[in-house]
């Protein structure tokens, strides 16, 4: 019988939380496959080894063992608003299944605790981006696309 859970990730994740995120930035073609990652991998690590569990919270899914899903929610906290009187708000990232693992409902499982655990927090605003293959799950959930948001990078 397979064995199947969702975990929580801490510091001792901070490898596979690496992997997953250079395996999506691979595909979605955000870094090419030649270009030196180092310093991309050690600015990451050093992200998540100081923000888990505090800011940023991650679960993964578990097959025998072994990771095959992840997703990530880092938290964000606003003046408070008619729609959101606690002014949390969470960000959605890097929801991403192992190829050899898609379309087994993995992400939504994901998407699913990263929901639940909003709810339980009173965390009342979600957002993301998402990629094309990620846009009908998310439709599905209830999330809604937006116009209106504007980015700089300096």
């Amino acid at each position: 019988m397979v064995k199947q859970e969702i975990v929580q990730l801490d510091e001792r994740n901070a490898e596979d939380f690496w992997r997953f995120r250079k395996e999506l930035f691979l595909e979605l073609g955000e870094v090419p496959a030649e270009m030196d990652l180092s310093k991309l991998e050690s600015a990451s690590k050093q992200y998540y080894i100081s923000h888990i569990n505090k800011d940023l919270l991650s679960w993964g899914l578990y097959r025998d063992g072994k990771m095959v899903s992840i997703g990530s929610l880092c938290l964000f906290f606003r003046i408070p608003y008619q729609e959101n009187l606690t002014g949390a708000e969470g960000y959605i990232l890097n929801i991403f299944s192992s190829p050899h693992f898609r379309k087994c409902g993995f992400a939504s499982q994901i998407l699913d605790t990263i929901m639940a655990y909003s709810k339980q927090h009173e965390i009342r605003r979600l957002w993301l981006s998402s990629s094309e293959q990620g846009k009908g799950l998310y439709n599905e959930k209830g999330f809604v696309q937006k116009e209106n948001e504007m980015e700089l990078f300096l």
